[in-house]
């Protein structure tokens, strides 16, 4: 029996298809939850959202190597910046650009979550290999 876990050892295809559902599963959970706490200065869900990420991520890498990361960021990043525009339904899930005065953290998590979302895809392709690798 192999001590890696069940997504590490389906075929390419499977390894590249779990990452695609768990890019758009992971967009989906963090645009809803990013806002979380803002309108009180205290971003948790942006916390949880951002370590969301960056644990749905490094799993990406570590299964696929550069090829997962790189599906992964292209599949979370066009799903997020897809749920922020406001042509799906007429809610807004990431507002941004506000006249009304709000509290500084409820005005800029939304662009936080945003181009946080394409920064931590590049922290994670800065890291070395090894970091990633499950024996």
């Amino acid at each position: 029996m192999s001590s890696k876990p069940w997504s590490h050892r389906l075929p390419s295809w499977g390894r590249y298809a779990t990452t695609c559902v768990s890019a758009v599963i992971c967009a989906l959970i963090g645009t809803f939850a990013h806002r979380c706490g803002a309108m009180d200065n205290i971003p948790y869900g942006f916390v949880l959202s951002m370590l969301l990420l960056f644990l749905s991520a490094w799993c990406a890498r570590s299964r696929s190597g550069w090829s997962g990361l790189l599906i992964h960021a292209i599949v979370f990043s066009a799903f997020a910046w897809i749920l922020a525009l406001d042509f799906i339904g007429s809610a807004i899930l990431v507002p941004v650009g506000f006249t009304i005065p709000l509290p500084w953290c409820s005005q800029y998590v939304g662009y936080f979550w945003l181009y946080g979302v394409l920064v931590a895809h590049l922290i994670l392709l800065c890291m070395p290999q090894r970091w990633f690798v499950i024996e």
